[in-house]
């Protein structure tokens, strides 16, 4: 009965160990893929629009890190805006670009606050850019 006991005493042991070990290479790995970016400007401004009209702003980003940097998703906060993005991976040391188009059509008319989140393999994986606009009429 004894060595029962100790047994199954000892397996909860090994498991524990073993699941250590394993979620600390898969943390190794994931710093081996993790590369950084740098935005020209997160934020613009387009000043005045009239509304009805589709307006569009190019952010230009550079992999700064030592990988091979891939835009995961690109997310705006409303429908409202349209991404478009480098597709292939941006090597280390290049350049690629975000371009938002923002339609005006169905926007009521004043100030307005738009931000897009872009996902990558870089830490943080999600970066923000924000862009403002006044919709006047014609």
């Amino acid at each position: 009965m004894k060595k029962i006991l100790i047994c199954l005493s000892v397996i909860p042991l090994f498991f524990a160990v073993s699941c250590k070990q394993g979620s600390s290479t898969a943390e190794t790995k994931s710093t081996d893929t993790i590369t950084s970016i740098e935005f020209e400007n997160k934020n613009y401004a387009f000043g005045q629009i009239v509304k009805g009209q589709v307006v569009e702003h190019s952010y230009i980003f550079k992999n700064t890190g030592n990988i091979d940097l891939i835009i995961e998703e690109v997310d705006p906060s409303c429908g409202c805006t349209t991404p478009e993005w480098t597709k292939e991976p941006v090597k280390p040391g290049e350049t690629g670009k975000i371009i938002v188009k923002f339609d005006t059509q169905h926007q009521s008319l004043g100030n307005k606050t738009k931000q897009v989140a872009v996902y990558s393999n870089t830490s943080p994986s999600r970066n923000l850019l924000q862009f403002t606009a006044q919709v006047v009429g014609e």
